[in-house]
């Protein structure tokens, strides 16, 4: 299971952590995985075009990503972040799983 964490901080959305496998298929065909990875990889490449204080993490076992700048651009890139991973959600909830953590 993927694990999906929105990091929360006074109401916005600040940066995300995510966990674990999906184990939907065998690795390099896994397409929940791939779905969350590119998820992940455009929300921080994304981000790059609008703010300069991100931290980003990907050592294999967690991406996580945090900015503590404030922007509606920011906002919007989390918000379809969080689209992206309530769609998946749709026909993927045995293998991804979101939730919300106050930082």
């Amino acid at each position: 299971m993927i694990n999906v964490d929105l990091l929360i901080k006074e109401g916005r959305t600040v940066g995300y952590e995510i966990r674990g496998h999906a184990d939907f298929a065998e690795h390099g065909t896994d397409i929940v995985c791939s779905a969350v990875t590119i998820l992940a990889y455009t929300c921080i490449n994304t981000l790059d075009k609008y703010v300069t204080d991100v931290d980003f993490i990907d050592d294999g076992d967690i991406l996580k990503l945090k900015t503590c700048e404030n922007s509606k651009e920011v906002d919007v890139v989390f918000d379809y972040f969080e689209t992206g991973i309530q769609t998946l959600l749709g026909n993927y909830s045995d293998y991804v799983k979101l939730n919300y953590k106050e930082t």
